[in-house]
């Protein structure tokens, strides 16, 4: 049984390397996306576009990086999360008397769907954010875009809180089960 839950710490240490890397990348985007949009210089070729994107996007900016910011704090949970996991089976793994609980039951609810929960909401947040950004952009070019910026923003932040709502109800629903969809209905 050892060898077996060894193997699973290390894809849960792998998965906690990956959490890493997107929550960093989740902190980068907006982090450089305004440092880029602050510091244009105004005599650069994209000075212009970046003064329209600020104008007629700037909800979408904001939205997007809140959203963004969001992601990163679920992948950081997500990956504290399973550093926790990590920590339990190799303690049961080290002293095996120490708890009345069995490796079998850690290694079960380390791969819950309830426990991962944090990582489908930053999967989620990542997505729309990435639509928000789109947006903005798209408001530059097309003023319908523009015109109706707090309404498609509101859109997807309540189309991301479903998702959320979504999440939670099915990783309770079908806890050890395999989920193939989020929007699994029945």
């Amino acid at each position: 049984m050892s060898d077996k839950a060894e193997r699973y710490l290390d894809y849960l240490d792998k998965e906690m390397s990956i959490m890493g890397v997107l929550s960093t990348f989740c902190l980068a985007v907006p982090s450089l996306f305004f440092e880029r949009v602050i510091s244009a210089d105004p005599n650069s070729i994209a000075h212009d576009f970046l003064v329209n994107l600020w104008s007629d996007g700037s909800a979408y900016l904001v939205i997007a990086s809140t959203l963004m910011l969001s992601g990163a704090a679920f992948f950081y949970k997500q990956r504290s999360r399973l550093a926790w996991y990590y920590g339990q089976i190799a303690l049961k793994m080290a002293l095996p008397d120490y708890t009345a609980r069995k490796l079998d039951q850690w290694l079960k609810d380390a791969d819950s769907w309830e426990t991962w929960i944090p990582y489908h909401c930053a999967y989620y947040a990542t997505i729309f954010a990435a639509a928000g950004f789109v947006s903005a952009i798209l408001s530059v070019y097309f003023q319908v875009i523009a015109a109706y910026c707090w309404h498609i923003s509101a859109a997807l932040l309540a189309l991301f809180f479903l998702a959320l709502v979504l999440i939670r109800r099915n990783s309770k629903r079908f806890k050890y089960e395999e989920l193939p969809h989020l929007f699994r209905i029945g």
